[in-house]
C-alpha cells in the first residue's frame, strides 16, 4: 500500500526513539516536555498512516475490478 511503501525513515526512527525514551523513563517516572511532544508527534504520524490505509482499503473495496464483474453486469453494460 502506498502509505506503507512511503514510510519516512525519520518518522519510524522518531517513534523508536520516543518508545525507547519512554521505557527509560518508565522506571524513573519523570518525563520532560520534549519527551511528551516527541511521543505525541509520533502518535499523530501513526494515526495519519492508519487513516490513509483505511481510505485506501475503502476505495479498493468500493471499486470492483473487471474480474469481479458478473456476466449479467457485462451484458447490461453492453446492451
Amino acid at each position: 500500500m502506498a502509505s506503507q511503501d512511503g514510510l519516512d525513515h525519520g518518522d519510524s526512527e522518531s517513534r523508536q526513539n520516543a518508545s525507547s525514551r519512554g521505557q527509560e523513563h518508565a522506571s524513573g517516572g519523570a518525563f520532560t516536555l520534549t519527551d511528551l511532544i516527541t511521543a505525541m508527534q509520533a502518535m499523530g504520524e501513526t494515526q495519519r498512516e492508519i487513516m490513509d490505509t483505511i481510505k485506501e482499503l475503502k476505495n479498493a473495496a468500493s471499486k470492483p475490478s473487471e474480474d469481479d464483474r458478473h456476466p449479467q453486469e457485462e451484458s447490461a453494460v453492453a446492451g
